[in-house]
């Protein structure tokens, strides 16, 4: 299997003629995924696993599965997350806002979106101000999605949180499982997306796409930021992930606000 990479083009073929579009992906990305379903299934030839993938739809679920990372944690890099509020309070208090939207890309099972809920929640608890906030948290995970929408967590995915936060906006359910609170999932909408082929939501005022464009190719994270940087109103916030940046000479779009947390601004 040392010569699947060679292979990925053909593997993003079949997957398109089945409907999914992976053509920005990364090769080498590709092939570890698809490596490791023929080795979950002991099957030695890729020519084997295109036909298992052409006629098992729960396969293909699997490995779409595989691909779309769905791997996440509330307050993760909890530091980059208090860099974020700060310049989203301060970006909230220069525009006087009324109507704050935020939309979460890549938003995998949803802790994500709703740890930008928790933190808008506390903003307008701190300032004294209220505000309309909406959460739009997009995936390509259909199943993912679904799981987000319900709002219930194992404690691995709650390590981050502060026991004040934890007890504050959240349900114990059990031992190990947590509930978010209606509150928070009010302030959230859930709804399929790909950063690729869709047209961008529009009129935000901030984007958090974290740990999602080191999984694309140069090409496409500049389709991607190009597509950011038209969804964002002026001097909208951009949050990415710690493995990730604006290249140099994307600098016309997007100003550094904090180069440690990843944090930008349209400009």
């Amino acid at each position: 299997m040392t010569s699947l990479i060679l292979d990925v083009a053909r593997i993003k073929k079949v997957l398109k003629e089945l409907g999914v579009d992976i053509t920005g992906y990364k090769d080498d990305f590709v092939a570890r995924r698809v490596r490791a379903r023929m080795l979950a299934l002991k099957v030695g030839s890729l020519e084997h696993y295109l036909d298992i993938l052409k006629r098992n739809r729960e396969e293909l679920r699997r490995l779409l599965d595989n691909l779309s990372i769905n791997v996440s944690e509330f307050f993760r890099n909890p530091w980059a997350w208090t860099r974020f509020r700060t310049a989203l309070r301060s970006y909230i208090e220069r525009k006087k806002l009324s109507v704050l939207r935020i939309w979460s890309a890549g938003c995998s099972h949803g802790e994500e979106p709703y740890t930008i809920a928790i933190i808008l929640l506390e903003l307008m608890e701190e300032t004294g101000r209220r505000f309309l906030a909406r959460v739009y948290a997009t995936d390509v995970d259909q199943d993912a999605l679904r799981n987000a929408s319900r709002g219930v967590y194992a404690l691995q995915s709650l390590r981050n949180v502060p026991p004040r936060l934890l007890s504050k906006w959240f349900v114990k359910l059990s031992p190990t499982t947590y509930m978010v609170k209606s509150e928070v999932r009010s302030l959230v909408r859930f709804r399929r997306h790909s950063l690729i082929t869709d047209p961008p939501l529009m009129f935000m005022d901030a984007v958090v796409c974290r740990n999602v464009l080191i999984y694309f190719s140069r090409n496409v994270q500049r389709l991607v930021l190009r597509k950011i940087h038209r969804a964002l109103n002026p001097r909208g916030i951009l949050f990415l992930g710690a493995s990730e940046y604006i290249p140099e000479n994307m600098s016309d779009l997007f100003r550094t606000v904090d180069a440690r947390a990843r944090i930008y601004e349209k400009v």
